[in-house]
């Protein structure tokens, strides 16, 4: 896999997931293993997932150097996931998972389907 290939599973990946209404993205290929991808993803109840991806491809192997899924509505934050080193404490520093404005927990690296699966959970949950 090179950095074509990763940029071109996410587009698959935003395109089929069901309850995106239209998005749009940038992608700056600086090497074929290293590029940046960033985009915003409006889904059908009007919220919005911006994210953000500056990543290296290595024998297959995806490093992430940055990133951040910020999902809101209405500019009330729902949930961001980044790997912004600003909470040492956290045990999984880096990695860390915004609830709202205030809290911050732990998370493992997500994957952009990760976050979008999360996103169609919860909109399957608000439509019950």
């Amino acid at each position: 896999m090179n950095i074509i290939d990763y940029f071109s599973q996410h587009k698959l990946i935003i395109a089929s997931h069901p309850f995106v209404h239209s998005w749009e993205y940038q992608e700056d290929i600086r090497t074929s293993d290293e590029g940046f991808f960033k985009g915003k993803i409006h889904f059908i109840d009007d919220s919005i997932l911006e994210f953000r991806e500056y990543v290296n491809i290595h024998e297959s192997i995806v490093t992430r150097y940055t990133y951040s899924f910020h999902y809101h509505k209405a500019q009330a934050i729902i949930f961001r996931y980044d790997n912004t080193p600003h909470y040492p404490d956290v045990s999984s520093f880096p990695h860390h998972k915004h609830l709202g404005n205030e809290k911050v927990i732990e998370c493992l690296e997500p994957s952009l389907k990760d976050v979008l699966d999360e996103i169609g959970n919860l909109l399957i949950h608000l439509s019950e």
